[in-house]
């Protein structure tokens, strides 16, 4: 028998994107019943479809993972349908792009809202009671973004920086109660969430970036397939943290693990020199 066999898993922010990528995994892993979560129901009604497709028992939930009482409205009726969860992927988020000036205080709201206190939330309500039953595996999403940090993108890096803090205290704590949790580091992914997400970023002209991140992250960007299965085999093999792809960012992470000091005076040059606001799209 597999890792996965006959397990049941839950996936928050599934409607597209990794989310979407883990669930499907997951059914092809061999769990017995996928549930999933998303905030679009159209989203929602395509997934739970193709997980029907592929043999297993499905089923999807519309929730705002950003109140607090839509989560728990959500805890209450899942455990009381489904029972328990062996295996939870914690993935719902949002993409926010700008520089301090350019962040709202509504922007820090609705990003750490999604980002950081839907995580904690599903921790709350759930990982508690996968500790309770004394067994279960935890993937939370979290971003190369809380590993190091790029500027741009600042209330985004705040909120991942948080989801790391909270994930690497969490994997020594529930140890004991069996329940092991990793972390998964995407970088640079071909999803929505630049689409979705509220990019501030302007040029000196005042010339939005978003379409030429957008762009970007279609060039550049990974089919969402690669870090939903390198997740999945660091929950396997009961891994601390996997960056995928590593080719992307891991030579930022390696850096900032050696020196920061060096990390920060090799940013604030690139900075400086304009070369990150070009791989932005912008002038300067």
């Amino acid at each position: 028998m597999g890792f996965f066999t006959g397990k049941t898993a839950l996936v928050t922010g599934a409607g597209s994107g990794i989310g979407r990528a883990l669930a499907r995994e997951l059914a092809d892993a061999g769990c017995s019943r996928v549930i999933i979560t998303d905030i679009v129901q159209e989203r929602i009604d395509e997934v739970v479809a193709d997980l029907q497709r592929r043999g297993v028992e499905a089923a999807g939930y519309r929730v705002d993972h950003s109140k607090r009482e839509d989560v728990e409205a959500f805890a209450g009726r899942f455990f009381e349908e489904w029972g328990h969860v062996d295996v939870l992927c914690s993935n719902a988020g949002v993409g926010c792009g700008g520089r301090l000036e350019e962040t709202t205080l509504e922007d820090w709201d609705w990003t750490l809202s999604i980002n950081l206190f839907g995580a904690i939330y599903m921790m709350h309500y759930f990982a508690s009671k996968m500790a309770e039953r004394g067994r279960g595996s935890i993937l939370l999403t979290v971003s190369d973004a809380g590993l190091f940090s790029i500027p741009g993108m600042l209330a985004y890096q705040t909120s991942k920086h948080g989801v790391m803090g909270m994930g690497t205290t969490l994997r020594i704590e529930l140890f004991d109660r069996n329940v092991k949790l990793s972390m998964l580091c995407p970088a640079i992914i071909n999803t929505n969430i630049i689409c979705d997400g509220r990019i501030n970023l302007a040029d000196d002209t005042g010339k939005s970036a978003k379409t030429g991140i957008m762009d970007f992250y279609k060039k550049h960007g990974v089919d969402p397939g690669v870090p939903a299965r390198a997740g999945l085999r660091a929950l396997e093999k009961d891994k601390t943290l996997v960056i995928t792809p590593w080719s992307q960012t891991g030579w930022q992470y390696l850096l900032w693990r050696i020196s920061p000091q060096l990390y920060s005076g090799l940013f604030r040059f690139l900075w400086k020199k304009g070369v990150i606001h070009k791989f932005f799209g912008l002038q300067g």
